[in-house]
């Protein structure tokens, strides 16, 4: 049992000392108790009046302890005091309330205090994974895999040492159980959590579902684990109420329709989140009715006890494991960075261990939430959250105010609703059209669906005379706009009468004046030229596939992310676990080290897991060198003989087959090449584009001898083990498109620090891309297939060896494709599951 804290003698001598300096007004101390609970002196940390001070913590270790004076002599805490106490208790420190003389000391709340941390052994680790141990004796399936325990171990030395783990895992490894195993015991024995972050929705249900529940059971530990979703994910109680109370003049009547459908499904949900609604809300209804930091009422909300956010936040405080994805992850270091705060709740709980898994995906994941988008049909939804066709909030406001007594204030709000608000707000539809219309414009004579602004773009005669002055209108017309939305809010709320009237709907109007606000920043950002032009890179992209209604976005994003990584990310963790099973080229992890900062300087373990399966046996790899080449000789060429190869190959394989591109036009052009052939009526054909792609996938696997033709996310994390998925074949090399934006800003960054951007960059970006989507064939042990690679730049550029060697250990077969037709037949009928010469 720890001992009471009490204030030495030297220490309440200080207390006094400072509390006189001040006049006898309230000051904040900050100290630090010995292991008997004795604090044996104290520093002032912020100085206030008779009433209040500031709870001064920046940069406090946990275990530190706040004392304050309250110089009334009535030690017992305010409500202001509970509030801070919470906030204070989350991050670790405590709170203590004194009087002007330090004659008594009142504890709020206890800090932590610190304590010598129990070292994880390896051996035991290892025990727990080895035959005969807890997890064998749990698992109906357990097959011996030494590499999952070599893995365990070397995950185990990061908690021990702390530092930087890279361990590539190769498939079939068992690796989300290898670190999970020390996660686990380091909480229970020390306290700490572990936030595991993950790139695909796949992966966190697996770890939720799948392989915490069978850790809890085989370990017989006690530990707690959650899944975080992001707020956005989650409904308000609150704002579905108010939406339904203001339904017809908030929502249209497919909208209010639609909300029902919610409201019902509110009754019975015990999760509330988006990911349980059994239907797929508009994002229009969505953004009236979802969880919003900017309009949150917190405590003051009548359901905050019951809130679906709050009630998933309070687990995640509790969990000893949470598992986040890597947005989310980012979206909490983004808040941290400023204030290098990381021992204070944030979007996350504190924490110092963090488990990055797929982390081959980290740096796009960083690049897409550190930069800025705003998109026009983003921009007008938020418009029209105000007022569109007669519904929205402005008119809700309207109608409350009318219906109420008729006096001065009511009039100048109408006013200001009519006069100003309203003319901002049309002015600001009509500029959205007209700037991103015009933006559109500079894409009208490119067939790509992006176009660089670089340089100082400013000064480009098309955009200083057709884009920049609607710009500068646009800001001008956003700004008068939140100003606008303000100002109703001050009038209303200088009545107390009509703010409770009035309550959600000037909550709401904050929200949006929020958002207007960030999209504006967004703008300036993305449409302004930087003075470094390493920094960020911008852009203009028409997303969407119907070209004649497509969304457009101006985009920014940064160009190297490695030093923000090191400093915001791998510097103030104690642990950090990188894994995935592709992590490594030909040159080992030096291409993830330099891309992610993980330089001198840092202690860095690097460990290679191989998969245990047999490739020698379970696979081939075949490339033929009779084909036309993709680009040189035509793309129509190229797609004429996709086709058929993959027609040939579905034969002998009698389909099965997943056939990777690496562009939407080229895997179009094949369906349509297949379907011409008649493929449809032999077999399933399923293509990328024409349903969800969890429902290509089902519909896929229950074939059992379907063709699936897709794009980038069938690359990777889709995991399709067993008969149905029994051949691969890859039309190109997953190179970037060296044009993109971002990819050409990236490669003119290495080049000008004296760099090889193809070899430094390009090259091993498409060794990982092939070696994830290589992954998606062999899954388990009885797993058996070919991988059939149709660009002939593989084994006839010097570049090929390298992206070769970076794959696993599989037999490869180069020559004409009949004649390797006749080796796949071989292959695909042996029985003894080895490829026959």
């Amino acid at each position: 049992m720890q001992s009471p804290l009490e204030l030495s003698a030297p220490a309440a001598e200080q207390l006094r000392r400072e509390i006189r300096r001040a006049r006898g007004n309230e000051v904040c101390f900050a100290a630090a108790a010995g292991t008997d609970g004795t604090i044996a002196s104290v520093r002032a940390v912020a100085r206030g009046n008779r009433a209040a001070v500031l709870a001064a913590t920046r940069d406090l270790p946990a275990g530190t302890l706040l004392i304050h004076n309250h110089p009334g002599g009535d030690l017992t805490p305010s409500e202001a005091d509970l509030g801070v106490a919470a906030q204070l208790y989350a991050a670790g420190l405590g709170l203590a309330i004194t009087d002007n003389e330090a004659s008594e000391l009142y504890v709020v709340v206890e800090p932590v205090r610190s304590r010598e941390l129990q070292l994880l052994d390896a051996a035991e680790v290892a025990a727990l994974l080895a035959p005969g141990g807890p997890v064998a004796r749990e698992h109906p399936a357990y097959e011996d895999r030494p590499t999952q325990r070599d893995l365990a171990s070397q995950v185990t030395g990061g908690y021990n040492q702390g530092g930087v783990q890279l361990a590539e895992a190769g498939t079939g490894t068992g690796k989300t159980v290898a670190y999970l195993i020390p996660a686990i015991l380091w909480a229970v024995r020390n306290g700490e959590r572990t936030v595991v972050s993950t790139n695909t929705i796949n992966l966190q249900e697996q770890l939720v579902g799948k392989d915490l529940p069978f850790l809890r059971r085989a370990l017989g530990e006690a530990f707690t684990f959650a899944l975080v979703k992001g707020r956005g994910n989650y409904v308000s109680i609150r704002r579905a109420q108010a939406a339904a109370a203001t339904a017809e003049l908030l929502l249209d009547g497919a909208q209010a329709a639609e909300l029902q459908g919610l409201l019902a499904w509110l009754e019975r949900t015990r999760d509330g989140s988006l990911q349980d609604l059994p239907f797929e809300p508009t994002a229009e209804l969505w953004d009236e009715v979802m969880s919003d930091s900017d309009v949150c009422l917190r405590a003051r909300c009548p359901h905050f006890q019951v809130c679906f956010y709050q009630r998933a936040r309070r687990d995640a405080s509790a969990a000893d494991v949470l598992v986040v994805n890597h947005h989310l992850l980012f979206s909490d270091i983004a808040v941290r960075r400023p204030q290098q705060n990381y021992s204070a709740p944030a979007v996350l709980p504190p924490y110092r261990r963090l488990i990055l898994d797929e982390a081959h995906n980290l740096e796009d994941a960083a690049t897409e939430h550190l930069g800025a988008s705003v998109s026009r049909r983003g921009l007008l939804r938020l418009l029209g959250r105000l007022e569109r066709r007669g519904k929205g909030l402005l008119p809700a406001v309207a109608a409350r105010l009318q219906a109420a007594e008729a006096d001065l204030l009511r009039q100048e709000t109408l006013q200001e609703l009519t006069e100003v608000v309203h003319p901002a707000l049309e002015r600001a539809r009509e500029l959205t059209i007209d700037f991103f219309g015009r933006l559109e414009f500079l894409l009208r004579d490119s067939d790509e669906h992006v176009l660089r602004l670089a340089g100082d773009f400013s000064g480009m005669e098309a955009w200083a005379e057709g884009v920049a002055p609607v710009l500068d209108d646009l800001v001008i017309a956003l700004e008068r706009l939140a100003r606008g939305l303000r100002r109703v809010r001050e009038l209303v709320q200088t009545d107390q009468r009509w703010s409770q009237a009035l309550i959600e709907p000037l909550v709401e109007l904050g929200g949006v004046q929020q958002r207007v606000l960030q999209a504006i920043d967004a703008i300036r950002l993305a449409a302004t030229p930087g003075t470094d032009p390493t920094a960020l890179v911008r852009w203009i992209e028409r997303r969407g596939a119907d070209r004649a209604r497509p969304n457009l976005a101006l985009n920014a994003a940064p160009v190297d992310l490695s030093q923000l990584l090191r400093d915001a990310l791998f510097e103030p963790m104690h642990t950090v676990v990188l894994t995935s099973a592709t992590l490594t080229t030909r040159d080992g992890f030096a291409f993830l080290r330099q891309r992610l900062g993980l330089g001198a300087g840092l202690r860095v373990q690097e460990s290679v897991h191989p998969s245990s399966f047999d490739f020698a046996t379970q696979t081939l790899v075949v490339l033929p060198n009779d084909l036309p080449e993709p680009g040189r000789d035509g793309d129509s060429r190229f797609d004429v003989a996709v086709a058929g190869t993959t027609e040939d190959l579905a034969r002998v394989s009698d389909g099965g087959l997943f056939v990777l591109f690496t562009s939407y036009r080229s895997l179009k052009a094949v369906a349509a090449q297949l379907r011409a052939r008649g493929a449809e009526r032999r077999w399933p054909v399923f293509v990328q584009g024409e349903a969800p792609r969890a429902r290509l996938l089902e519909s896929f696997t229950h074939s059992g001898r379907g063709l699936l033709l897709g794009v980038a996310s069938f690359w990777e994390g889709v995991d399709v083990p067993g008969e149905p998925l029994r051949g691969l074949l890859i039309a190109r090399l997953p190179f970037k498109v060296p044009t993109e934006p971002l990819t050409a800003a990236r490669l003119e960054a290495i080049e000008a620090y004296g760099g090889n951007s193809f070899h430094d960059y390009m090259l091993p970006h498409a060794a990982l891309r092939l070696k994830q989507g290589f992954g998606r064939l062999i899954r388990a042990r009885t797993d058996r297939g070919a991988v059939v690679i149709l660009d002939r730049r593989i084994h006839e550029r010097g570049y090929g060896r390298y992206i070769l060697s970076s794959l696993p250990p599989a037999p490869v077969l180069v020559g004409s494709w009949p004649g390797l037709l006749a080796r796949l037949r071989e292959f695909y009928s042996a029985t003894d599951g080895s490829p026959r010469a």
